[in-house]
């Protein structure tokens, strides 16, 4: 269980900004159209080189695979520079990458409709002559920073010349101007070869009758989407892994089902969307981002194989984290947007490994306990927390444990060791953000009798502790309440002794200690005894008259 005033971003796990993996990546750089850089220099590198080499007697299909795993094109470019082989296969690169943006950024004369028509120019000479060189490509990107409709048919010319390439990725771009939007011939909906697809800007007025049996991962960004154009493309490509709508307009319902190969689902910033209804046996990741103000409701049950999820919407709320997230028996990654005004949360999951909470705040407190007498009892709960507190950073924060009546403050997070017991809870508290009186006065609520301090040598951190705790004053005026049940534990605490191991009194500033019970003291001898760390022990003795008249109130209020 994660409970506490997490209006912040705290990360279980290693501190570090979340960041959800991005295996999608249809998009290159660009590619350039003039000659190759550095080619001047290129056959003095190759006098370096020796005549016989292993790179170059590489097949030319795989140094055309090691092209396709490079991010874009001018790292491809690069490559040149190894062998004039490779100098002369970069050119017969199955990517086709065409940026209008680049291109004419390239170009220092003339005006903006030479430009653009220059572009035009080359990306049809480009194709023509691949067509001739090379028949056979395996990814065409096409990005244009506005559209007329004048280009439509040159456009239209372009994909098809690309449909007779048998290509298996297609990524297309168009600018938006004054609501003017490329509209997607009928025959591009239909190809045995497609693997990966990404529009943006686009319409998608002729998709009613879609065969795209090979269609692995979907991207649809800043397209106007109705519910038939969705249920149209699962209808028609059932061998979809990863779907994604990014900032799309139009879409009200979405519901996603019949598809038995989707892996990945994310949804980010469709405004008009109204509810989200998945239903994928084998989706692994699901990614949904939506602003305060817009209220969607997600729905995924029958997602049993969810192992990451990130919600930031408004639907996180303190009772979906309690209810919903323990329903996904596989969840390992949770990222969670958290509401300003939510003070604490709690999230029960066994298999969770990464957390991270966002929010307004800087302020936090992480509670983990087991409600699972199996795990408990198996001691898994113990193994699962003691890797866990390890990965957080050791400097960044404080730790509490608790079992029964036996409590330990840890000044950082170096030389944890937590003791196996069945009730343990633990409690991990950001500092310096959480004061060091809100952490000790809330370990003290429920009157322990032995609190063990512990921290690095050389620290202060143990007189300080022991001061608040018996330097507390003599009649303390903290609660201004008239019955003794409304009084905080000042009130209660009847006297303060230190112990060393044979239960003897010692001052403040010995490494040695003596815990209340067997069970406690074991462990401290065991594990402290050669570490690196100095440690007390304070035996607690409170007032029984006082508490059995807060019990005896509390019951007759009940």
């Amino acid at each position: 269980m994660v409970s506490g005033g997490v209006q912040m971003q705290t990360c279980l796990g290693r501190k570090r900004k979340l960041k959800q993996e991005d295996s999608f990546n249809l998009v290159e750089e660009g590619s350039r159209h003039n000659e190759i850089p550095g080619e001047k220099d290129l056959n003095q590198m190759d006098q370096s080189i020796q005549s016989i080499d292993r790179i170059s007697q590489l097949p030319d299909h795989v140094i055309h695979h090691i092209f396709a795993q490079l991010r874009n094109v001018d790292d491809a470019v690069r490559t040149s520079v190894l062998s004039k082989r490779w100098r002369a296969l970069w050119h017969s690169y199955a990517v086709l990458v065409f940026d209008e943006r680049k291109f004419i950024a390239g170009i220092r004369h003339g005006n903006s409709y030479n430009k653009k028509k220059r572009f035009k120019d080359y990306v049809s000479n480009s194709l023509q002559t691949r067509i001739e060189e090379n028949p056979d490509i395996q990814k065409l990107v096409l990005h244009m920073t506005s559209f007329n409709l004048k280009a439509a048919p040159q456009v239209d010319h372009w994909l098809s010349i690309a449909s007779g390439m048998c290509i298996k990725e297609l990524d297309l771009h168009f600018g938006i101007k004054n609501s003017r939007r490329y509209s997607l011939p009928e025959t591009f909906f239909v190809s045995r070869t497609l693997t990966g697809i990404k529009l943006s800007g686009c319409k998608l007025d002729a998709c009613d009758n879609i065969m795209l049996p090979q269609l692995r991962r979907l991207c649809l960004q800043k397209i106007d989407l109705a519910e038939h154009n969705v249920q149209n493309f699962i209808s028609g490509c059932h061998s979809i892994e990863d779907l994604r709508f990014i900032e799309c307009s139009g879409l009200k319902n979405l519901q996603v089902s019949n598809l038995l190969r989707l892996n990945r689902v994310d949804v980010h910033h469709c405004k008009q969307l109204n509810t989200v209804d998945l239903s994928a046996p084998n989706l692994d990741t699901f990614w949904y981002r939506g602003k305060k103000s817009t209220s969607c409701k997600v729905n995924l049950e029958g997602c049993n194989s969810l192992r990451r999820l990130s919600l930031d919407h408004p639907q996180v709320t303190r009772e979906f984290c309690k209810n919903e997230i323990s329903k996904f028996p596989l969840l390992e990654n949770l990222d969670l947007s958290l509401p300003d005004k939510m003070k604490h949360v709690t999230i029960s999951n066994p298999q969770l490994r990464r957390i991270v909470l966002k929010g307004s705040s800087k302020d936090a407190k992480l509670s983990l306990e087991s409600r699972d007498q199996d795990i408990v009892h198996g001691d898994r709960f113990w193994f699962l927390a003691r890797a866990f507190i390890h990965k957080f950073d050791s400097k960044g924060f404080k730790l509490v444990l608790q079992s029964s009546k036996n409590i330990a403050i840890h000044e950082d997070l170096t030389n944890i060791s937590l003791p196996p017991l069945p009730d343990l809870s633990i409690k991990i508290f950001k500092s310096p953000s959480a004061r060091l009186e809100d952490i000790v006065y809330s370990s003290l609520r429920t009157h322990p009798v032995l609190v063990t301090i512990i921290s690095p040598r050389g620290s202060d951190f143990l007189k300080l502790v022991y001061t608040m705790i018996r330097f507390r004053g003599q009649d303390p005026i903290c609660c201004n309440y008239s019955t003794p049940s409304n009084k905080c534990w000042r009130h209660f605490l009847k006297d303060v002794k230190i112990k060393n191991l044979n239960g003897e009194e010692f001052e403040v500033g010995d490494d040695k200690c003596a815990p209340h019970s067997s069970t406690w003291c074991n462990w401290c001898k065991s594990l402290y005894a050669s570490r690196s760390c100095q440690m007390i022990n304070l035996r607690l003795f409170w007032s029984f008259r006082l508490q059995h008249v807060e019990t005896a109130e509390t019951l007759q209020n009940l």
